[in-house]
């Protein structure tokens, strides 16, 4: 019978490979070997009878109790999250496997088998929506319970157990034999591939190889490399919402994997991917949002289990730390605690890391802080070399800041009353540039195709923004796209934190963005610089500088800055303040460049997500209320008072609490080709075009400070001040393009050396 399965499922195949796959081998010929093998039971066994394991084996108990009547009627059958709260058979399967597979009880080995081939014949939940989760769940746990039981399956029901899971692999949307289009980001991007089919291949190995060498050849061929290659950019591209659900599938295949022998698969970044969490966490227990979210003050951002399954495979103490504010998992996941998590680790607080982190290629994108306490200020900077699309947003260039509550926020909200995924406001507001601090460039005649996200519009609104990568703004479906030209959207020119690691004075990041955008621009370049100020009253700075050149002079360029609640716009500037919900801070931002900019608010009720003369409101749901407004609902717009193809914006932006009238106005720095200026004892100078220069140059600095200077070409550099030499030959590299120097106030020269 399974060869004739395997025979008819042939017909519709690609060509499998002729040998197994490097790195991958075939999995031992032993059972257990699905997620522990026969010479782990000796250990399992001390781990169950643990307190932990025996905590851990009493919840899943009381899951495995049926649903009275009275519950029964008040679920939603509609979704996968009923079948993930795995009430019932799913869970009372797998403490009946544990039981056989610790005390070698075939009672329970019995009702386990026969149990899930029943309810595994009845399944068909579709491949429309998430419901391929909902099948998913039944292929993990069917797959547990035919590995852990396998000397008391009989040969039918074997073979019974191996056409049900095919036929089922085949009603999710990653199909069987699986699709190999979701590699980077979808639905097959998260459990179905790297867990689900993934456990079933590993089974029923023995009786039929096909469904593992379909899963081999994909994890070697699409997921893997382009996963590692993204794991050496030590972040993750869909945002602080989904990384519970695909970054946690990443996870569980390496331990899959490493059972079965197939070790070092992944690259050691994968561990550091995580830390991204650790550093936007917010002193209230949320974390700095990241592409598609929703928000809530309810209750804090957690991540337990791909922080548990990290920490426990690395023993990190600072991911087990974040495990550890809410040290529980959802019941579909609860298995994978009593088998892999490491219950002697403990975390760590991360005081002793540096305040300031990178994440490279493909991302280019900085956090820095000023400490890890309650009074911390957070902020984020993002240039965005490559766009994998989905739940990633259109933000290059974009930056957040956070201090005693949100001031510069990611504004708009993915799901609302209004809709999901495809709702107007995701598509024409919150995933576009206009709902980020970045930069708007507006070509009137500028289309925005989006049918692959709306079936009824095939357009989105004009925001003025950068372009949607793909035909149709598709999602990105491999390695070779993401690298493409279309997929890549910008470069990292430059990125430093120092002079101490530990604790930075400042921390730069600059980046050419001009790819983001259609050719309605030539040029656009962004330059951050954050200065911990070490100040209690003004403990931080920002300073940004911005270079963009239209190809039309008639093209109107806007910098943004969005907010909760409304700026206050003065002559020359603007401030925004936290009075609400608890917080208290305030950012106040002085405009320098252009000269006699126009300043304006937008927002308020009925215009909170403004585009193009349409508001699309996004109300929240009543799960996620949204209570202190974080999805934003105004913005502050900086555009030249002249039309002009070349345009230069310099805003200095200080952060402190919301009574603070102690800022210090910025002094200019005046120089050949340079634009500078000194903020609380703070000089930054940029190059006036943003390139790197190997031209010496001169200028005059109007009082001492502590001199950041930007834009350098590598090699070596002497400093002269009033003709006395402060730096005779100072090394720069071409990787930050920095000098930093207590400088005194003086006429000074640069001259560069090779």
């Amino acid at each position: 019978m399974i060869k004739r399965i395997g025979l008819l499922l042939s017909l519709f195949a690609v060509a499998l490979p002729l040998f197994a796959g490097p790195g991958i081998p075939d999995p031992p010929a032993e059972h257990p070997r699905l997620y522990l093998r026969k010479a782990d039971i000796p250990a399992f066994r001390e781990r169950v009878a643990s307190p932990d394991g025996q905590r851990i084996l009493r919840n899943l108990a009381k899951l495995g109790v049926d649903r009275t009547p009275e519950e029964e009627a008040r679920e939603d059958r509609s979704g996968f999250r009923y079948y993930f709260r795995m009430r019932g058979l799913t869970s009372r399967a797998q403490v009946d496997a544990v039981e056989y597979l610790v005390n070698g009880d075939q009672v329970a080995a019995r009702r386990a088998i026969t149990g899930m081939l029943d309810s595994l014949k009845r399944t068909n939940y579709g491949f429309k929506g998430d419901m391929s989760r909902a099948s998913g769940v039944m292929l993990m746990v069917s797959a547990i319970v035919y590995d852990w039981c396998y000397d008391q399956l009989t040969p039918e029901e074997k073979d019974a157990y191996v056409k049900e899971m095919v036929r089922v692999a085949g009603t999710m949307s990653c199909r069987y034999p699986p699709r190999r289009n979701e590699a980077v980001a979808g639905h097959g991007s998260e459990w179905m591939i790297l867990r689900d089919m993934l456990s079933a291949a590993v089974a029923i190995y023995d009786e039929f190889p096909e469904m593992f060498n379909y899963v081999r050849e994909m994890l070697l061929e699409d997921y893997i490399p382009l996963r590692n290659y993204t794991y050496k950019g030590l972040n993750y591209h869909q945002g602080t919402s989904y990384a519970n659900l695909r970054l946690s599938g990443d996870f569980v295949s390496l331990w899959i994997l490493d059972k079965i022998g197939a070790k070092n698969l992944y690259v050691p970044e994968m561990r550091q991917v995580l830390y991204d969490f650790i550093y936007r966490r917010r002193p209230d227990g949320k974390v700095l949002p990241a592409g598609d979210t929703n928000h809530t003050r309810a209750y804090p951002d957690v991540y337990p289990l791909p922080m548990m399954l990290a920490s426990s495979y690395w023993q990190d103490p600072y991911l087990a730390l974040e495990w550890e504010i809410k040290p529980s998992l959802e019941p579909h996941c609860m298995i994978f605690e009593l088998l892999w998590r490491d219950f002697s680790l403990h975390g760590k607080g991360p005081q002793m890391l540096p305040l300031s982190r990178y994440s490279p290629t493909p991302f280019g994108w900085m956090i820095a802080r000023t400490g890890w306490g309650p009074d911390s200020v957070i902020a984020e900077m993002k240039v965005n070399e490559q766009f994998y699309g989905n739940h990633q947003h259109l933000d290059g260039g974009a930056f957040q800041i956070y201090y005693k509550g949100p001031l510069a926020i990611d504004s708009g909200l993915y799901e609302s009353v209004q809709g999901g995924y495809s709702n107007p406001n995701n598509v024409c507001y919150t995933k576009r540039t206009i709902a980020h601090n970045s930069l708007l460039v507006y070509d009137p005649g500028e289309v925005f195709e989006c049918f692959k996200y709306m079936r009824d519009r095939q357009t989105a609104d004009n925001d003025g923004g950068q372009r949607m990568p793909g035909i149709g703004w598709d999602t990105c479906r491999s390695l070779e796209q993401l690298q493409s030209e279309e997929y890549t959207v910008g470069k990292v020119l430059g990125h430093a934190f120092g002079p101490s690691e530990k604790q930075p004075d400042y921390t730069y990041l600059k980046g050419d963005i001009t790819r983001a955008y259609s050719a309605k621009v030539k040029e656009v370049k962004r330059s951050f610089v954050f200065l911990n100020l070490g100040n209690r009253k003004v403990p931080a700075a920002m300073v940004i500088f911005d270079r963009v050149v239209s190809s039309d002079s008639g093209f109107k360029k806007t910098w943004l800055l969005h907010s909760i609640e409304e700026p206050d716009v003065y002559d020359g500037g603007f401030e925004v303040r936290r009075t609400l919900n608890g917080d208290s801070g305030m950012l106040h931002c002085e405009s320098l460049l252009p000269a006699g900019a126009v300043i304006e608010t937008v927002g308020g009720p009925g215009k909170e997500f403004w585009v193009n003369g349409v508001n699309y409101p996004a109300d929240p749901q009543k799960n996620r209320p949204d209570e202190a407004g974080e999805r934003g609902a105004w913005r502050v717009e900086i555009s030249p008072a002249t039309a002009s193809a070349e345009d230069s914006f310099l805003n200095v932006i200080q952060i402190a609490d919301n009574d603070c009238n102690a800022f210090s106005a910025s002094v200019a720095i005046e120089g050949d080709g340079i634009t500078g200026v000194i903020v609380a004892g703070r000089g930054v100078v940029f190059n006036a075009t943003l390139s790197q220069t190997e031209k010496n140059f001169a200028m005059t600095l109007p009082r001492a400070c502590k001199l950041l200077v930007t834009d350098l070409a590598a090699g070596k550099w002497k400093v002269a001040c009033d003709g006395k030499v402060l730096l005779k030959a100072q090394p720069v590299s071409a990787e930050e393009g920095v000098l930093y120097l207590d400088a005194p106030a003086g006429k000074y020269t640069f001259t560069y050396g090779k």
